[in-house]
């Protein structure tokens, strides 16, 4: 069957957002093609370029008096606040800002800046940054977090996905080692225009606790106490570093990313198939001797009116790439359901630069195979590596008709995929992935003008769409 890929026109603010609009006292922002972000004394707002909210504002993108809901804060000794910033430096030529603080003696540093998408490559990404540092004379007990209204186009509860996890609509909170590597947040589930997604530092800047929660629950201590048995509503994100003594001189770097996320949708069969890339192409170890591993997270959904079963995702490899399975039994899969699975692959290291497809299939006993989606991968160089044996389909034999024996055709050889534990490697951060090939199924990002921003899968119907004018600095 043909693929198919669905792409619509993204809509947002009816006004495009002017390039050259000034900068107020209140409001620092740096804006590039793809992405706006604003910052206040105190807020943080986030736009697409083409005018789909990121997280909260009281006011539209072009206005200078505005004002965000998402903030910082620092935890000094077990006492948590906000955090107040003055001194906004603006860099719209290196797309940067940074501003300063001092909290119960510490000094904080506040970055801001646009970054390439950890996926695509394309400079869509917002990377926030807090450093603590003690310059007192004694030792200090620091800690600090990120919290996003994730408000995004003009749905107060936009719904998650995470990696790993799925769509979640409970309350929920992550810590160390099983903080998931990314998560994504839209205006709707069944017809997305802008999908906001979330990175989370890796190495020394990885945050120690994340919560998927609602905007009212309270913002204190350092790490609330949340209901998993609530569902989340007006929907927010903590992301944590809990204290840790700092003696004097010694820094706290805290550091997470959010920007405009995408998805590759099939069309054309009651059982869609969806996939989104977490990390982009394989980069190369620091010792030199293999990739950082790269992840994928795969999606079906029924959207028919029968129940569908024998419901399986299956990856088909090139020669040299290998993943922890290359089959995801789903089995059945009820009307509006949807099940989701993240792979992991790894690449064997290769004497010249290679460009390889992986294909994302799926398929039920109702519908049969549907239309595949597909991504392609760099893999760099790496000198003294033995060649990677690419396979080709051997020439077709033909026995003469003169003889008893019926015609043989040497079927293709194909490489089967090694079945292994994925690599426990730290992967790229996304302001250090290589940009990735653009992927034979013509992906699409949202936020983009041209090409149209990808469609999500349909999934769980009914989210509303809330639009609260009031807002909320007390809490």
């Amino acid at each position: 069957m043909g693929k198919l890929i669905k792409k619509i026109v993204a809509a947002g603010i009816a006004t495009a957002l002017a390039a050259t609009a000034a900068i107020s006292v209140s409001a620092g922002r740096i804006e590039n093609n793809k992405l706006i972000v604003r910052v206040g004394s105190t807020y943080y707002e986030m736009f697409s370029a083409e005018g789909g909210k990121l997280l909260y504002t009281n006011y539209g993108a072009n206005s200078e008096y505005g004002g965000g809901t998402s903030q910082a804060y620092i935890s000094v000794d077990g006492n948590c606040n906000s955090i107040y910033f003055s001194d906004e430096v603006v860099d719209n030529a290196n797309l940067t800002m940074s501003a300063s603080a001092k909290v119960f003696g510490i000094d904080i540093e506040r970055g801001v800046k646009i970054v390439s998408n950890n996926a695509s490559g394309e400079k869509d990404t917002a990377e926030l940054t807090l450093v603590f540092t003690n310059n007192t004379e004694e030792t200090k007990s620091v800690g600090g977090k990120f919290f996003l209204d994730t408000m995004v186009e003009g749905n107060d509860y936009a719904p998650f996905r995470v990696a790993g996890v799925g769509a979640i609509t409970n309350k929920v909170q992550f810590e160390g080692d099983n903080i998931p590597a990314s998560f994504q947040a839209f205006d709707s589930l069944d017809n997305p225009k802008t999908i906001g997604t979330g990175t989370f530092a890796t190495g020394a800047g990885k945050p120690d606790v994340v919560q998927f929660r609602n905007y009212s629950d309270v913002r204190y201590p350092l790490v609330p106490e949340i209901d998993t048995t609530d569902s989340i509503g007006d929907s927010a994100v903590n992301v944590i570093w809990l204290e840790r003594n700092l003696a004097p001189g010694e820094s706290l770097v805290c550091r997470t990313y959010y920007g405009l996320g995408y998805i590759d949708v099939n069309e054309g069969s009651d059982l869609k198939l969806g996939a989104t890339k977490i990390d982009g192409n394989f980069t190369v170890k620091e010792d030199g001797t293999g990739y950082e591993p790269v992840r994928l997270t795969s999606y079906v959904t029924n959207t028919g009116i029968v129940a569908l079963s024998e419901v399986e995702m299956s990856l088909t490899l090139p020669a040299g790439v290998t993943a922890d399975k290359t089959a995801h039994t789903v089995g059945d899969l009820a009307i509006r359901a949807e099940k989701q699975n993240t792979w992991t692959l790894t690449a064997t290291p290769t004497p010249v630069e290679r460009t390889v497809t992986v294909t994302v299939n799926a398929k039920s006993k109702e519908t049969g195979e549907v239309s595949p989606v597909t991504f392609t991968y760099t893999i760099p160089a790496i000198e003294g590596a033995e060649p990677i044996v690419e396979t080709t389909a051997a020439p077709t034999t033909t026995v003469p008709e003169t003889t008893a024996e019926p015609t043989t055709t040497v079927p293709e050889t194909t490489v089967a995929a090694t079945t292994k534990a994925p690599t426990t490697t730290t992967p790229a951060t996304p302001a250090q992935a290589t940009p990735s090939q653009p992927s034979n199924n013509g992906t699409v990002k949202t936020g983009e003008a041209v090409p149209a921003v990808a469609v999500l899968l349909t999934l769980v119907a009914g989210v509303g769409v809330i639009y609260f004018y009031r807002r909320k600095y007390s809490k």
